[in-house]
């Protein structure tokens, strides 16, 4: 009798590890850069510019998973992943050494050039590895990596800072990676005889140059709508309208375009790709400035203010392993509705317990709380995607849902960091002023800083919930159209 297949079985147990060291790489670079924030203010001022070293990565990172997508699918995930690996570990030591904060975000840009590649490779390569029905619980596992680096990430970080400073963070990308590239060089599937190789076609290691020009300007266009200026977000929203007609007039006059429509806006997609942008958008968003609130609002130290973005990879995780589990029983679809019905409640408490300033404790069972409907959603959004492509397009298909997961986001960030710091600058007039709060001996703090921050916040969080009301519609949508067209497992 054949002994079922399993995820940890001899057939699976290599290329597992491989994805799961890949994860580690992108998980901690991601949740240890959000931890030393304000250590990173502290250090090199310029705090209008501070949330832009999150926001600038995962700019170039979400335009690089589209160049990224084809290379998979015609050169294959190892060889992908090795020249990902191996400039992820260069930019490591020159985002290390930035003198400026001008500087950081120029350096921070290019690493997430190679952060796009990386995190695309751990996607595809469960699509092109992994049969459909182990799919939930791989993405619950990579979940796990999250949960655990959520604890290890701030961890390290906190001791390195207090060691030596945050620069050594991205020092200490140089190991992850290599330890990574030691494991995935030889096991991911890239070699003949392991997976097939590809059934692109003919011609598709060639990148759209002219559409990742305009992927490019539509994207910038988009972050440039949380400015404080209305003349920059007319601007902004002018030139996203003209970008997307261009790419939508050149998408249908080339084979290969970079980002194809259908992935897109076809049925069968759409509504899983809303689903997972609106509660990205809305719980990364407000959980990336927790650490700045925890440190200049609540006054905590540096180690506290670190350790404050396990509460949300907590919940994430344990809403992977929720997914997983829902998913042998329901449809995705109707997974994805439990999903909605739980992030956006957890939102709207995050918003009512920092306006109301609540205990710290009670602040970060709301994270944990939001966090169990991003894990929820954002984990069957990725099994659902796979389970309706063909292999020739895996690559592509997940890069165009990374594309537009890692936009989602980074717009929530920079749209909290836009609200938090204008209502700061409308009551006190100097958003510089903030790096005095994150100081380890803060001097003549300015009136009324410590309150329009943590205002700021407050205001911030509630429009996070107001988008995070956007999952219910199109969860609910997506169990409808799902019904007619998936049959029950």
């Amino acid at each position: 009798m054949t002994k079922p297949d399993t995820l940890w079985g001899p057939r699976h147990r290599p290329v597992m590890t491989a994805l799961i060291s890949i994860i580690a790489i992108a998980s901690y670079n991601n949740l240890a850069a959000t931890a030393v924030l304000p250590d990173i203010g502290d250090d090199l001022g310029r705090i209008n510019l501070l949330p832009w070293v999150i926001t600038i990565e995962l700019l170039t990172s979400a335009v690089a998973v589209l160049a990224a997508g084809p290379i998979v699918d015609s050169a294959g995930v190892r060889k992908t992943f090795q020249f990902a690996g191996i400039g992820f570990m260069i930019t490591s030591v020159i985002v290390a050494a930035a003198p400026s904060m001008p500087a950081l975000i120029a350096a921070r840009a290019v690493q997430g050039i190679f952060a796009g590649g990386v995190m695309t490779v751990a996607t595809a390569g469960i699509g092109v590895a992994i049969p459909s029905a182990l799919r939930p619980r791989a993405f619950a596992a990579i979940s796990t990596v999250w949960g655990v680096m959520g604890v290890a990430g701030p961890a390290i970080a906190a001791l390195l800072v207090a060691v030596s400073s945050w620069r050594a963070i991205f020092i200490a990308n140089i190991p992850v990676t290599a330890i990574a590239l030691l494991i995935g060089w030889n096991e991911l599937p890239d070699r003949q005889g392991t997976v097939v190789r590809s059934t692109a076609p003919k011609g598709a290691k060639r990148i759209d140059g002219v559409g990742l020009v305009l992927v490019t300007i539509i994207t910038a266009a988009a972050l440039s709508l949380t400015a404080a200026t209305p003349v920059v977000v007319i601007g902004g929203a002018a030139t996203m309208a003209a970008g997307v007609w261009l790419y939508r007039w050149w998408a249908k006059r080339i084979p290969e375009p970079i980002l194809r429509l259908p992935h897109l806006n076809a049925l069968r997609y759409r509504s899983v790709h809303l689903t997972s942008m609106a509660v990205l958008a809305a719980g990364v968003g407000v959980n990336s400035l927790l650490p700045l609130y925890v440190r200049g609002v609540r006054q905590q130290s540096t180690t506290v203010a670190a350790f404050s973005v396990l509460c949300m990879t907590v919940g994430w995780t344990a809403g992977a392993w929720l997914s997983s589990q829902l998913q042998d029983r329901w449809r995705g679809e109707t997974v994805s509705v439990v999903g909605s019905v739980i992030a956006f409640p957890a939102a709207v408490a995050v918003a009512v317990a920092i306006g109301l300033d609540a205990s710290l404790p009670i602040v970060y069972v709301t994270f944990v709380w939001l966090g169990v409907g991003v894990g929820t959603i954002t984990s069957t959004g990725a099994a659902l995607l796979q389970n309706r492509t063909e292999l020739a397009e895996m690559g592509r298909l997940n890069g165009a849902h990374q594309f537009l997961r890692t936009i989602s986001l980074t717009i929530g960030i920079a749209a909290v960091a836009a609200i938090t710091l204008a209502v700061v600058n409308h009551r006190t007039g100097d958003v510089e002023a903030v790096r005095e709060l994150l100081s380890d001996d803060p001097g003549d703090v300015p009136a009324g800083l410590i309150d329009a921050l943590s205002d700021g916040y407050a205001t911030a969080a509630t429009a996070a919930a107001a988008i995070a009301a956007f999952t219910v519609p199109t969860a609910f949508h997506l169990h409808r159209t799902g019904r007619r067209r998936t049959p029950k497992p």
